[in-house]
């Protein structure tokens, strides 16, 4: 009697324990779609992770554009954690104004879903370029909440930020550098003055542009490497360097056509608020 006794209770016990688990386990549904920006897991595809601060990790540049694009579109990835769904999926989120540098006539937060059939998606940004940027960078930091469709995955990958400027760092000063760019931009000075007295970034990114140079590049006056923009041809005296000029006043008058006739200014150095001009052959400097 005693050992029938024994074994009853030792069935209601495990009967009560497997309850209990039971319980548990709807309560925890491990496919409950939760939304959170990329982490550690998905650094090959995704490398913005920084598990110092637990935050996902954006920069940008206008660099990457034309002068003549004042908006940029950037996106904040994000990625849903359990299965996708056959529709598009709202993402919550909340500026982080403490940790946000940005003016609100700098971005626009265009949408924040998750697309149907997916488990990527993005917090999309459009960035405005200003004048500000040519000396500054600035930021917008934020943190996902719950939405109507999506609750936040994991606070350990709930925060992001987005960083941008428009600073572009000045080529190495020399006799041969300087050259070039007093070859290519008309001023008082002589086209082959050393002088750096009339630089300005938004004459030597029109440059980049015009020329369809990279960012890191700028050739001595007396080059005989090949043009990376043509790759044939050295760059080598003023033969070349007044061709690239008449390249950038087609640039510059497609910048103006485009802004309504206003020509774009020099941003620094002793022309600072006039037009750039290009030394095409018979240019006249206007001061």
């Amino acid at each position: 009697m005693k050992n029938k006794t024994k074994l009853l209770l030792l069935a209601i016990a495990i009967l009560t324990f497997a309850g209990c688990q039971k319980d548990e386990i709807m309560r925890f549904d491990l496919t409950d779609a939760g939304v959170m920006f990329p982490g550690a897991g998905d650094a090959r595809d995704y490398k913005g992770y920084n598990a110092a601060d637990k935050t996902y990790y954006v920069n940008e540049s206008f660099l990457n554009v034309p002068l003549t694009q004042n908006t940029y579109i950037v996106d904040l990835p994000v990625r849903v954690q359990g299965d996708s769904a056959d529709v598009d999926r709202v993402v919550g989120y909340e500026i982080d104004a403490a940790n946000t540098t940005a003016l609100s006539s700098q971005y626009t937060i265009v949408d924040a879903v998750i697309p149907s059939k997916s488990h990527y998606g993005r917090i999309r940004f459009q960035l405005t370029r200003d004048a500000s940027l040519d000396t500054s960078s600035v930021k917008v930091s934020l943190k996902l909440k719950d939405s109507d469709d999506l609750k936040v995955g994991s606070n350990e990958y709930s925060k992001g930020a987005i960083t941008w400027t428009n600073m572009l760092p000045m080529f190495t000063v020399n006799s041969f550098t300087t050259r070039t760019y007093n070859c290519i931009i008309l001023s008082p000075l002589v086209k082959t003055s050393t002088s750096i007295a009339y630089y300005s970034p938004n004459a030597h990114k029109a440059i980049l542009d015009a020329l369809n140079w990279p960012i890191t590049y700028w050739p001595r006056y007396s080059d005989a490497v090949a043009d990376p923009g043509t790759g044939v041809g050295p760059i080598y005296g003023a033969y070349y360097t007044d061709f690239y000029a008449q390249k950038l006043q087609a640039y510059l008058d497609a910048y103006a056509a485009a802004n309504g006739g206003v020509r774009l200014m020099h941003n620094a150095g002793t022309d600072k608020g006039k037009p750039i001009q290009a030394r095409i052959t018979g240019a006249v400097y206007i001061p």
